[in-house]
């Protein structure tokens, strides 16, 4: 039989407090007035402990039909439920010594059931803690939610420092990145922005952004050395409005796997993966810079898919105006290290659909489809006019009208690029321009460019490059920037005819 929820006091053996710069406070937490018994069926509902949803996130829309945050005018981000203009109560304490004292009586699964309204949720200034006992489940992404408070500046899930096991699933993240502040190291100038080195999308400062899920060795300590795989579940998750990535992985060991993940308007990567991850069945849209970006390690993409990547559509609602502005991000970024693709798709984003940057031994079936939207500037495909800035998150001076650096032209940014040392890849391509489409979105002209001078060879590369826009937008399979010496030395087959007679 299932033992009764006990009513004494519960005692807060497991509060974790980040403040800004990773500081963390001493006192107990107030929490809830029962405490944990231990259940025969080791599930855990936070209502039963008083933990209820106490956010909204205020759905406000300006004449045009744009959503801004409530702090445009001067009023909290996220408030208190039925209580407008009122700042909403931090819940992460109580949240987390919920999940501390399900710890203590041997583990299980903690569920937050949340509100059929997923502008309603539970609000938190400090980060929730995996722990590696107890699992952490809603009731699916249009009905529990946490919501990132006002000046958090902090990710919204963290793993316990050396832990493993983690398992979240059925829930909703929002990561109210209009909220956040940075302010030592952001600064929102003039017509748009000039940003420092702790910009979202630098993977090296994680601990000065915010993310939706942060896999570090120990979220206290950016120094501390990287420890052995967490065999980590992540699973039916929708991730929105972060300030930097929906999940972050690059500085952890691995076998960490996603499952049925979207990402929507992260501020920084929509991804940032590293050794032994697993995505299957993830979607990456509107992400500021890339899609996803592996820094290092190695990953498996199954069934993943990158749109509209690169694209600078809100920035007004922080001080930079109403600027209509592509960035030059890739769908996929892969660094340093090798993967594994199975069905991965880039759609519409800003520069290349698949950027290949000193890897080695990356495989699989990619598609790229009518990227290259911010160096295309053909009336057909850009009728808005829409301006270009390239990747370049250390310094974004171009946003005030300084370009740093030649715009980007089709000729920069294939469906598909080798750069560096990237060797030894086996890849099938699909390289193909859409049907007309609205919103400005230009074509890519080129399927491929392979970096010879710098050590691009020794890759078997099959390509079908094909226009569905209006016949003209197809240029080549090759860049011109690719010599004739990374055909002699790349096996590449070609619409099914090989560039060469070199040998496999």
């Amino acid at each position: 039989m299932e033992s009764t929820i006990g009513r004494r006091a519960l005692i807060a053996s497991g509060g974790f407090a980040l403040a800004a710069g990773a500081a963390f406070a001493g006192a107990a937490p107030a929490v809830a007035a029962t405490a944990v018994t231990k259940s025969a069926r080791r599930i855990y509902y936070a209502s039963d402990f008083g933990i209820l949803p106490k956010a909204t996130m205020p759905s406000t829309t300006d004449s045009d039909g744009r959503k801004y945050s409530a702090g445009k005018q001067g009023l909290p981000n996220v408030q208190a439920v039925g209580a407008p203009g009122t700042a909403a109560t931090d819940q992460s304490e109580e949240i987390n010594a919920f999940l501390q004292q399900i710890a203590n009586v041997g583990g299980g699964i903690a569920v937050f059931e949340g509100n059929a309204n997923q502008l309603i949720g539970y609000g938190v200034k400090k980060p929730i803690v995996m722990l590696s006992e107890v699992a952490i489940w809603g009731l699916g992404w249009n009905k529990t939610t946490f919501m990132l408070l006002d000046d958090a500046n902090c990710s919204v899930f963290v793993n316990k420092p050396m832990s493993n096991l983690h398992d979240v699933r059925d829930l909703r993240i929002n990561g109210n990145r209009w909220g956040q502040s940075f302010t030592d190291g952001l600064s929102y100038t003039g017509a748009g922005a000039l940003l420092t080195g702790r910009h979202p999308a630098n993977p090296d400062n994680w601990q000065f952004n915010s993310h939706g899920i942060l896999m570090v060795p120990d979220y206290t300590n950016p120094s501390a050395s990287m420890y052995g795989d967490t065999y980590s579940n992540f699973e039916n998750i929708f991730v929105l409005n972060t300030y930097g990535s929906a999940a972050m992985t690059n500085k952890i060991g691995g076998e960490i796997r996603f499952r049925k993940i979207v990402s929507m308007q992260a501020g920084g990567n929509g991804f940032t993966a590293g050794h032994d991850t697993s995505l299957s069945d993830i979607t990456v849209a509107n992400s500021e810079y890339h899609g996803f970006m592996q820094q290092s390690g190695s990953t498996k993409f199954s069934n993943t898919k990158a749109f509209w990547c690169g694209q600078v559509l809100e920035r007004w609602q922080v001080g930079g105006g109403g600027v209509k502005m592509r960035r030059a991000a890739a769908g996929y970024k892969i660094v340093n290290g090798i993967c594994e693709f199975s069905s991965a798709e880039a759609q519409n984003c800003g520069a290349e659909g698949f950027l290949l940057d000193g890897a080695e031994s990356v495989n699989g079936q990619i598609a790229a489809l009518a990227n290259n939207m911010l160096a295309d500037a053909s009336a057909a495909s850009n009728g808005d006019g829409w301006g270009a800035i390239p990747d370049n998150y250390a310094n974004d001076s171009v946003w005030k009208g300084q370009s740093s650096e030649p715009k980007p032209t089709p000729e920069d940014h294939p469906g598909v690029k080798l750069k560096g040392r990237s060797k030894y890849n086996n890849l099938s391509i699909t390289s193909r321009t859409a049907g007309p489409q609205a919103g400005g979105l230009g074509q890519q002209g080129y399927a491929l460019e392979i970096d010879y001078a710098n050590g691009s060879v020794e890759n078997n590369i099959s390509v079908t490059h094909s226009d569905g826009y209006n016949g003209q937008r197809v240029k080549g399979i090759l860049t011109p920037a690719t010599p004739q010496g990374a055909i002699s030395s790349n096996w590449i087959l070609a619409n099914g005819k090989p560039l060469s007679e070199a040998p496999r």
